[in-house]
């Protein structure tokens, strides 16, 4: 996810954030499609449930389009950590939705991760504007993408939310581009594009597995790790410097996250 943060950054420079969205799909679709066939082949695409796959395909492509939005207009750093606010959503819808007890201490490090983001964020001084709102919105539905891959998990195989998310996301942004006259560029922009989508497969494959063997609530405050490493790849390519109130934020989002997964291997008391 780190490595995808900082390929964006590079290529939004240039690309519009719709053909970088397209060859995230598309990419993601041609690895997917291997998996699928040493998996068992088309049949494993039949589903009872397309309206949870819809309002999955839906929410995780306004997720990632807001979220590669948002790192064109503000640091990288800072897109990432307002993005990764989704675990507080992540606990309030997943209540609701999902049925499931979450602890006052959970709630309190979850916050308390939150309080970090926020040390993260403002030093930088941009003006809200819509790079901050678009990191908003792309935490608020990738919650939801949390929610359903959880609830779609317990009856279709990882492969099948996969590929049936990506075709569609393809197909969708396919026709968006040709209805906009769009034009394919060879050059070093392409190349990292393409990087975009297969690494977009890995991540895929490798986040919907992990929704199905735990927990929501559990694997939220785990994704905060990526601050860290989108935070270096920042330094070192655009000279985003972290002042000390980054750096403490940081710090309080990986404690907080810690200790917030070892309760959540306990038995919830509200």
């Amino acid at each position: 996810m780190a490595v995808i943060t900082g390929l964006v950054k590079f290529v939004s420079a240039k690309e519009p954030v719709s053909e970088i969205l397209f060859f995230r799909f598309a990419g993601s679709l041609v690895l997917l499609s291997f998996v699928l066939r040493r998996s068992g082949g088309v049949s494993l695409l039949r589903t009872t449930q397309p309206l949870q796959h819809f309002i999955r395909t839906v929410c995780g492509m306004l997720s990632i389009g807001l979220y590669f939005l948002s790192i064109r207009s503000i640091p990288i750093a800072d897109a990432t950590a307002i993005s990764f606010s989704a675990p507080l959503f992540v606990l309030v819808f997943a209540v609701p939705l999902l049925g499931e007890q979450v602890s006052i201490r959970q709630w309190f490090m979850v916050f308390l991760g939150f309080c970090g983001m926020l040390l993260i964020a403002s030093p930088t001084g941009h003006h809200f504007g819509i790079g901050s709102i678009a990191a908003i919105g792309s935490a608020v539905f990738g919650a939801m993408v949390s929610i359903w891959l959880r609830r779609l998990s317990f009856r279709e195989s990882v492969i099948t939310i996969a590929v049936l998310y990506n075709t569609t996301g393809t197909l969708i942004l396919l026709c968006w581009l040709l209805v906009t006259d769009w034009t394919l560029n060879w050059d070093v922009y392409l190349l990292a594009m393409i990087c975009i989508g297969l690494l977009g497969g890995v991540q895929q494959y490798t986040l919907t597995t992990a929704y199905r063997l735990t927990r929501a609530s559990v694997l939220a405050p785990i994704e905060y790790s990526v601050l860290i490493l989108v935070g270096l790849i920042g330094w070192y390519f655009w000279s985003e410097v972290p002042s000390i109130h980054a750096l403490l934020g940081a710090f309080i989002v990986v404690v907080s996250s810690v200790f917030a997964t070892r309760y959540a291997r306990q038995k919830p008391r509200m």
